[in-house]
């Protein structure tokens, strides 16, 4: 596969479900962006750029679309959590792009990660390697474990952790590296330093660990 479409990550583009005039359209604002041409404010520590519907047609028109067309591409951008839209007023508006998550440096707000399409690496660990956000989510059957205490459960699996994988591997791939993310009635998700140490060639381990905690804490 090739790695990039323009200058964006083609995996990354992939997982967020975009089309190819979409992504002309992220690579053309991102070049008006950077040619110091637009108009910006910055609002709540962001940069909004302003555009016009006239000017996206007078620049694009290899994307054949009409205004109607280009706001309804710009709404599914919003949905997606690439653009936030700070005013709309006759026919112009600003808009701030999450360049960091086209890139994939970071997820989009609000973005499913169920929807990204987590992936088996054996052992019934799901994961996800997604640039520097690296998350594994572990599916339970017990909606018991959604009502435990996040910190009890974080410790008491720090604890087991360090007594499966032992001293050495604890300090070198787990200590300050695994942390609980998300807890609910039939998953919980974890952000993972080392995830492909943990994911692939400890991934058993990894797993016994949290069904042992979960066992413990569960019927306690």
């Amino acid at each position: 596969m090739r790695p990039k479409i323009f200058n964006f990550p083609q995996v990354t583009l992939l997982r967020l479900g975009l089309n190819l005039k979409e992504i002309l359209f992220l690579d053309y604002l991102q070049q008006f962006a950077g040619s110091g041409h637009m108009r910006s404010k910055r609002v709540d520590e962001k940069w909004y750029y302003k555009i016009t519907y006239k000017k996206i047609m007078e620049d694009l028109p290899i994307l054949n679309i009409k205004e109607r067309q280009i706001r309804n591409m710009i709404t599914r951008l919003e949905k997606i959590g690439i653009i936030n839209r700070l005013s709309e007023l006759k026919r112009e508006m600003y808009l701030e792009i999450d360049f960091n998550a086209v890139y994939g440096f970071t997820l989009p707000p609000h973005f499913n990660l169920s929807e990204i399409g987590f992936h088996d690496e054996g052992n019934g660990l799901l994961t996800i390697d997604y640039y520097d956000i690296k998350k594994i989510k572990i599916i339970h059957d017990t909606a018991r474990v959604k009502d435990l205490d996040k910190n009890d459960l974080y410790n008491s699996l720090l604890a087991k952790l360090r007594l499966y994988f032992g001293e050495t591997l604890y300090k070198g791939f787990i200590e300050d590296k695994v942390y609980i993310d998300e807890i609910t009635d039939t998953y919980i998700l974890f952000d993972v330093t080392n995830i492909r140490i943990l994911a692939k060639e400890y991934g058993q381990k990894f797993k016994e660990a949290i069904s042992s905690t979960l066992k413990e804490l569960v019927d306690a």
